[in-house]
């Protein structure tokens, strides 16, 4: 064969060679550069909160909150203020919390104040994020013979127990978008269509900055009463505890550590408050910069989703009760709320399903909300259940249709609102999207809510009226 010939040949084989692997070097393309359109949504957090420390941000960013699903839950970035961000990772512990404060402060200017939660059980384990840190690519080589080092030093199981039985193989095929560890989340990503849902899901974590655990108005239902006897925190948990404390003593960060409320139907036994309290006057002896809070409210059950986790309104009152605790540290240099602000006080709108608690959300932020009262004047019954503090229901038309200008500014000129002949109500937003409201069925209101930064609809409800009270929104 002339060396043509054989340079055909080889050519040859390495088209083959290439067709035959492409499922390989293709996986790894893909995941390497896609890897959000892969994941499961279970993964789309983590993933957030990954990209996010790990990218210079455009603003700066005063209050950061590091701790578990319940920090993630319980701190509501949009109530604290605009320059918070909520960086808990669910399932995690210090260490978790210690490299997400590297990686941003690696990456961005240091906040002026951190916020710490972790629930108990997170400090009693050994337990660290690491298959999902590693699955993200979260954690860096130089990071895992780190953490693989203070496991051996410090924790009370085996590496093989609390990571993977042969560390370092797991962290490179981690590391190299082996295969064997995404091929089954691609094919899943083809059949599941889950690039457009997780690309949903992403979004919604930066309208949020960062929060998207136990985001509902379930209410939790306990099977009986839970009691706290002993307070520990492991060796390995307190190591990153104190390189949290160092490292934001090195930054001239304040540090909160934060233990939060619990349901009423728990309680304390034994010497545990005791325990607690000695815990972190020890830890913070020698941090003149650091903190421990104790909120001893305990909260009823409907704040509650499950025995640790707030529901949407036990964030809310928990997050309205620590900006009132720490006025100085919440405090907005502006009385103006952005577009992404809005948004996200919008999605929590349109998911509540109380008319009392709806105000809540809207009272002093610019939201118009126009009202068409059914039957009878319920004006002065709104106020008895659900009024605002300074704030009147202004008449629109006629005398069942009322507006409130939730900051007390005038009606919005780019809001027109038509009264049918049937006694439907048409309102419209700049001459394009419009809603109808019709009369409820039985003594009621309908009603719209009007984000005016953004100029839309957040959502529109109805309320039956009846025995004083107003019924759930539908």
């Amino acid at each position: 064969m002339n060396s043509w010939g054989r340079i055909k040949s080889i050519i040859c084989l390495i088209f083959k060679c290439a067709c035959v692997t492409a499922p390989l070097w293709g996986a790894v393309i893909i995941c390497s550069t896609h890897l959000l359109y892969v994941v499961g949504s279970g993964y789309v957090g983590p993933l957030w909160n990954k990209e996010f420390t790990n990218t210079t941000q455009d603003k700066q960013y005063d209050v950061l909150i590091l701790g578990d699903s319940t920090a993630n839950a319980f701190y509501i970035p949009e109530v604290l203020s605009s320059s918070t961000v909520n960086l808990a990772l669910p399932a995690s512990s210090t260490a978790d919390g210690y490299y997400t404060l590297v990686d941003y402060l690696n990456n961005n200017n240091a906040p002026k104040d951190v916020f710490i939660s972790y629930m108990d059980y997170h400090l009693q384990d050994d337990v660290i994020n690491w298959d999902v840190g590693n699955y993200i690519h979260k954690y860096s080589i130089e990071q895992n013979q780190e953490i693989l080092d203070n496991l051996n030093e410090y924790a009370v199981a085996d590496v093989s127990e609390l990571a993977a039985e042969d560390y370092w193989k797991e962290v490179k095929l981690y590391h190299y978008y082996a295969p064997q560890k995404y091929a089954h989340a691609i094919m899943c990503s083809v059949l599941e269509k889950r690039g457009e849902k997780n690309k949903n899901k992403y979004e919604e974590i930066t309208i949020r900055s960062g929060r998207y655990s136990s985001i509902t108005n379930s209410q939790y239902e306990p099977e009986g009463d839970i009691g706290y006897s002993d307070y520990e925190v492991t060796a390995f948990n307190e190591l990153y505890y104190r390189k949290i404390l160092d490292l934001c003593q090195n930054n001239d960060i304040n540090v909160h550590i934060i233990k939060l409320p619990l349901a009423t139907n728990s309680g304390y036994l034994d010497d545990y408050e005791e325990e607690v309290e000695d815990y972190y006057n020890d830890l913070l002896e020698d941090y003149e910069n650091a903190e421990f809070y104790w909120f001893h409210t305990t909260y009823q059950l409907e704040f509650f989703y499950d025995q640790y986790h707030p529901n949407n309104h036990g964030a809310f009152r928990f997050s309205r009760e620590l900006k009132e605790l720490y006025p100085e540290v919440f405090e907005e240099e502006t009385t103006e709320y952005s577009e992404q602000t809005m948004k996200a006080f919008d999605m929590d709108i349109a998911n509540e399903n109380y008319l009392g608690e709806l105000t809540k959300w809207v009272n002093d932020k610019p939201y118009t909300i126009i009202f068409l009262d059914n039957g009878v004047d319920l004006g002065e019954y709104y106020y008895m259940c659900v009024g605002f503090d300074d704030k009147w229901l202004e008449p629109l038309i006629d005398n069942d249709v009322y507006y409130l200008s939730a900051d007390g500014s005038s009606f919005p000129e780019n809001v027109d609102v038509q009264k049918e002949n049937d006694g439907k109500l048409i309102v419209t937003i700049d001459d394009g999207e419009s809603v109808e409201l019709e009369p409820t069925s039985n003594v009621g209101i309908s009603f719209v809510v009007i984000d005016n930064v953004n100029n839309c609809f957040v959502c529109q409800r109805t309320s039956d009226y009846s025995e004083y009270k107003f019924s759930p929104l539908l």
